[in-house]
């Protein structure tokens, strides 16, 4: 589809999550990108739930693709592999340290056929030191990088992961940006380079601000269900009949939170003088503010927080997020009618660009694209090798 990215090659090697999700973004951005997949197929394609019969992962991590099948183990698969990469601009991996290197397509044998390919190379946990080789997933890095502890109920000792996949497309997010920054550095030198992102820096990255409050403001670690560590009130609570999102950022919002709840005074209360005041004594104005919300519906305290200028939320369920206005009207999620799989729902654009328009298009089916593309590649005088009749 067109798109910035119109006439950028992409050859993506990588499975399940963290690596698909990056060819998908260049994907969606206009890039032509070819998956390579084994014979046995992305594991992705059998994770619950499905669609039609396919995991829902996969079909969301692989749209805006053409599918290949090649045997990376065979001579074979890994000619055309280096041919493909040779014809490249973007070659992406996420194989286990050192796999890549035994398979002959690591950045040093990829850099001499393409000085101008730009590598992107995903791992768990970084390229060096004594977890370089170890293999991960998102459940393993969600609690390695700290990002599992803290997120259970008040007073609750376990650890609580999140939705499964966030540290996964939080590290495609990162390696997007960096993919592009070094496609934009190689118009200047005209060289391509290796781009390494690693699980767990991206998880770092996204925990920016919680690292800075646990290791540079001393911060004593404790678990707050829905509650910000820093701001007080900024957490969810239980109205009469659903959860409402409430949070003070100014004074201002302070004041106007104590007139709702009809406690105008408890603005000059010396223990909620402040927002260190009140961070300090959160648990005794929880005590005070639970039970008066707990009394009225959400609709109730939705429109009374709007009133005193409170920030305030709903917190949406998916089914009602997919036939929300204004995420109909943004295309925020996609409806692909597929000749192969019939209608499916997954995400939409992330970005709209007003001159280079993007598409969603369905993920590819098993090998689909193979002839097309050897086909193409030998049409482009780049000659794999010479496969068995």
């Amino acid at each position: 589809m067109p798109g910035p990215l119109e006439g950028m090659r992409v050859v993506d090697t990588s499975i399940m999550a963290a690596g698909p999700w990056i060819g998908a973004l260049l994907g969606e951005l206009g890039a032509d990108v070819v998956k390579i997949e084994p014979p046995a197929g992305d594991g992705t394609r059998w994770v619950q739930p499905t669609q039609r019969g396919i995991g829902t992962n996969y079909l969301c991590l692989n749209v805006n693709k053409r599918g290949i099948t090649l045997d990376l183990k065979s001579p074979e698969g890994r000619a055309d592999a280096l041919a493909l990469a040779t014809d490249a601009d973007v070659f992406i991996q996420n194989f286990r340290g050192g796999v890549i290197e035994r398979l002959g397509l690591g950045y040093d044998a990829l850099r001499e056929r393409n000085p101008r390919l730009v590598y992107c190379s995903v791992t768990g946990f970084g390229e060096v030191g004594p977890m370089a080789r170890e293999a991960c997933a998102d459940f393993v890095m969600q609690a390695f990088s700290g990002f599992a502890r803290l997120n259970g109920p008040p007073g609750d000792s376990f650890e609580a992961f999140r939705f499964t996949g966030y540290i996964d497309l939080t590290t495609s997010i990162v390696a997007t940006e960096a993919v592009l920054a070094a496609l934009l550095q190689r118009e200047v030198s005209g060289r391509g380079q290796k781009v390494e992102i690693s699980m767990l820096q991206a998880a770092l990255e996204m925990q920016h601000t919680r690292v800075a409050e646990m290791l540079g403001g001393g911060a004593e670690p404790r678990s707050l269900g829905s509650a910000s560590p820093g701001l007080v009130p900024d957490r969810a609570y239980a109205a009469l009949d659903a959860e409402i999102f409430v949070t003070a950022q100014t004074e201002r919002q302070w004041s106007g939170f104590c007139k709702a709840l009809g406690h105008p005074e408890w603005a000059a209360d010396p223990r909620f003088a402040t927002n260190p005041d009140r961070v300090a004594n959160r648990d005794a104005l929880d005590g005070l503010v639970e039970p008066l919300i707990r009394e009225r519906p959400i609709i109730w305290w939705l429109r009374t927080f709007e009133r005193n200028a409170v920030p305030v939320a709903f917190a949406h369920h998916f089914e009602m997020l997919r036939y929300h206005e204004q995420v109909r009207r943004n295309a925020m999620i996609a409806e692909l009618d597929t000749h192969d799989w019939g209608r499916l729902l997954v995400g939409g654009l992330p970005w709209h660009f007003a001159t280079t328009r993007c598409a969603v298009t369905q993920a590819p089916v098993p090998g689909e694209d193979t002839e097309t593309v050897l086909r193409d590649l030998r049409s482009r005088s780049v000659a794999p090798a010479q496969r068995a009749s």
